[in-house]
């Protein structure tokens, strides 16, 4: 699974690793490119129907359940994938975690801690519909870079809101990562593109080579 504040490169690099690894890999886009016809799609539009670009309505436990239900909505529509393939997650129940407790925690004028907790009890909730991904790759780069990206892929400056609420999930991604098994993070500062690239492919064959039934996500 790939993870990561937006404008980081997940999708690019999630895009090349898949190509890389070829049919043995099955790539999942994140919830927002979801087809527009499907239910994940359907949701999303009604929750970015106010223009909000982080899906904010104003109901931030409604949306979190929402999210929740659909990243295992995702993995209930997935079809049997056999053994020596390997699933590329664009965003897992991590993201869902992570976001939607920075955005309970501005609601809430509340800590980095108290997020942090949130974002852990949020992601055990969706863990127990859905299997927990074998590796997590948290992508990190310049806080700078990553808004530059991600204005630039939307057309549109991010505002003082949106600035912040980027760089509380980034804190929280770095915390959840300290905390939790599995993840491995890989800092774009310090890793070219074709590299991470192949730490990616390699994270996924090794996960795939040392699952019990050989299928890796």
């Amino acid at each position: 699974m790939l993870e990561g504040v937006n404008g980081v490169g997940k999708s690019h690099l999630g895009r090349l690793a898949a190509a890389a690894l070829g049919p043995v890999c099955v790539p999942l886009v994140e919830l927002p490119d979801s087809a527009p016809t499907g239910l994940p799609g359907q949701v999303i539009a009604a929750l970015h129907s106010e223009g909000d670009r982080f899906l904010r309505t104003g109901h931030p436990g409604t949306e979190t359940l929402l999210l929740a239900a659909l990243q295992v909505h995702r993995h209930e529509a997935l079809a049997p994938v056999g053994p020596g393939r390997m699933v590329l997650e664009d965003r897992g129940p991590a993201s869902v975690a992570v976001y939607q407790a920075a955005v309970l925690a501005e609601a809430a004028s509340a800590t980095d801690a108290w997020a942090l907790e949130r974002s852990l009890a949020i992601e055990q909730m969706i863990r127990g519909w859905r299997p927990v991904p074998t590796t997590t790759v948290l992508l990190t780069d310049d806080p700078d870079a990553c808004r530059a990206r991600f204005e630039r892929r939307t057309g549109q400056a991010a505002s003082p809101d949106e600035r912040a609420l980027m760089s509380r999930a980034g804190r929280i991604y770095h915390q959840l990562a300290a905390v939790s098994d599995g993840y491995v993070v890989l800092d774009r500062q310090l890793i070219g593109e074709a590299d991470a690239v192949d730490l990616v492919t390699g994270l996924c064959r090794d996960a795939a080579a040392t699952t019990a039934d050989g299928v890796a996500e």
